[in-house]
């Protein structure tokens, strides 16, 4: 869910036609958001999580968030997502995941390579192995079977621009969610409203409405949101 006030936060994922460049690089450290977006949530622990987090955004402790401390929250936020991705930008190395990648060092990449290369981090990290024939696909632009040094550069370049851009994706959501915030349109919100609202974002994410919001339903509340994002 797009959220900077809420504790029902989602992961952010890079979708691009790139993802065997992340099977190639060493797995990130998870972060606060993405151990929450991988644990089943509970409706009852919601209003707890946002009275936790309505105690920090209220910096005046009157009872009440306005505008100013939303927007003063949502820029310390996005300062942090913004280091981090400069970090990641920083480590990215093309070079080393064409190495890991191109195992017979022809200067080429096939779909064997790349399947081989998802197999060893699959036993490295315990995670099963996928395939994933329409991304190599998409990394072949010119659709002759293999992937060349200079197409996995371009898609490189294209990922690790993603990257940099990842820390300005987050700070944006902070008006669009005070304004659903505030109920009574009274130009501050009260952490009752606040609590209402997550309420009603956990009630729409919670497919089967048992009360418990999965990583299979945040998943997909997310990309409904990303394909209709003003729903």
């Amino acid at each position: 869910m797009k959220t900077i006030l809420f504790g029902t936060a989602a992961a952010v994922a890079m979708i691009s036609g790139t993802a065997l460049l992340a099977q190639a690089a060493p797995p990130a450290k998870q972060g606060h958001h993405a151990r929450r977006a991988a644990q089943t949530e509970l409706r009852t622990d919601v209003q707890a999580h946002v009275g936790k987090l309505f105690a920090r955004v209220d910096a005046n402790k009157d009872g009440f968030v306005d505008k100013a401390e939303a927007d003063a929250m949502a820029a310390q936020r996005a300062a942090k997502v913004e280091q981090r991705a400069e970090k990641r930008a920083a480590r990215f190395d093309p070079a080393r995941m064409w190495a890991r990648l191109d195992a017979n060092k022809d200067g080429k990449l096939t779909q064997a390579e790349a399947d081989a290369a998802r197999s060893a981090r699959a036993q490295k990290t315990g995670k099963a192995p996928s395939t994933h024939a329409a991304m190599f696909a998409r990394l072949d632009t010119n659709k002759d079977g293999t992937v060349t040094r200079a197409e996995f550069d371009a898609a490189a370049a294209q990922m690790h621009a993603r990257i940099e851009q990842a820390g300005m994706r987050r700070g944006g959501f902070a008006g669009h969610m005070f304004e659903a915030a505030d109920i009574n349109k009274d130009g501050r919100v009260s952490q009752a409203e606040m609590q209402q609202t997550a309420l009603q974002h956990f009630d729409r994410a919670d497919l089967n409405h048992d009360g418990k919001l999965t990583p299979d339903e945040r998943k997909q509340s997310f990309q409904a949101l990303r394909a209709h994002p003003k729903a």
